[in-house]
């Protein structure tokens, strides 16, 4: 990957395989069959199980799924990236924030010139029934401007309190794609289709990795909440 970085082909091959006419079909098999059975198979064995050369199964795998160690090299790789859409929506909770909420960022900071991040207000996260305590929104809220401010996307970025599910995306014309997990995808897809019987303009669903800890399963807030990784997706030995 050293060598990918140098060259800056990394940018070159993400942008051949996303124009492929088969992009999105492989995307959705490796998001909702594959990574579901097998979310730790390697570059090989998808490049052999999908039939592609390794070019394009390293996209469809990174775009999709991350060690925890390998975010952070992610997020550099993507500083020589031209973003696509104006403006992409995220939405979360953001409690705990951790290298899963950065992959996240990164791909929507990726795509997208500007951001619009939805924080799930108190009163609505306190409704999601989430296992664990979740901290209070100006809290969650600073942390992830510190984040923000940390990779350098505070300046592209847009903030708002969400108290449903939707928030600005049925409302705000602007929104060119939304970003979600692959956890969340079906929810997205939902939200897209309301969103088009509201009369609005269909918007790209595009997709950010999800992240695996040390022990090969998805980092999260309520894991790190138990006490069995923390941040970075290491494992802590235990639940609290």
């Amino acid at each position: 990957m050293s060598a990918i970085r140098r060259d800056e082909l990394y940018p070159m091959l993400w942008e051949v395989v996303r124009k492929m006419g088969s992009y999105h079909s492989r995307r959705d098999l490796l998001v909702k069959e594959i990574l579901v059975k097998h979310p730790k198979i390697t570059l090989d064995e998808l490049s052999l199980q999908l039939g592609v050369l390794r070019g394009e199964a390293l996209i469809l795998l990174r775009s999709h799924r991350l060690w925890h160690y390998e975010v952070e090299e992610e997020v550099e790789l993507s500083r020589s990236f031209t973003p696509i859409y104006n403006l992409g929506a995220v939405g979360g909770t953001f409690d705990e924030l951790h290298i899963g909420h950065v992959a996240l960022l990164n791909t929507a900071f990726r795509l997208s010139k500007n951001v619009l991040i939805g924080v799930t207000s108190d009163e609505f996260a306190l409704s999601l029934m989430k296992e664990g305590k979740v901290s209070p929104f100006a809290e969650r809220v600073e942390e992830l401007r510190r984040t923000l401010e940390r990779y350098g996307w505070l300046s592209r970025a847009e903030i708002v309190r969400l108290d449903d599910p939707y928030g600005p995306l049925l409302s705000d014309e602007r929104i060119g794609a939304l970003i979600t997990g692959p956890i969340t995808l079906s929810r997205a897809e939902e939200a897209i289709n309301l969103r088009v019987s509201r009369g609005l303009q269909p918007i790209a669903l595009e997709l950010s990795p999800l992240v695996l800890a040390e022990d090969g399963r998805p980092v999260s807030s309520t894991r790190i909440r138990l006490g069995e990784v923390d941040r970075f997706g290491r494992l802590k030995g235990g639940r609290k």
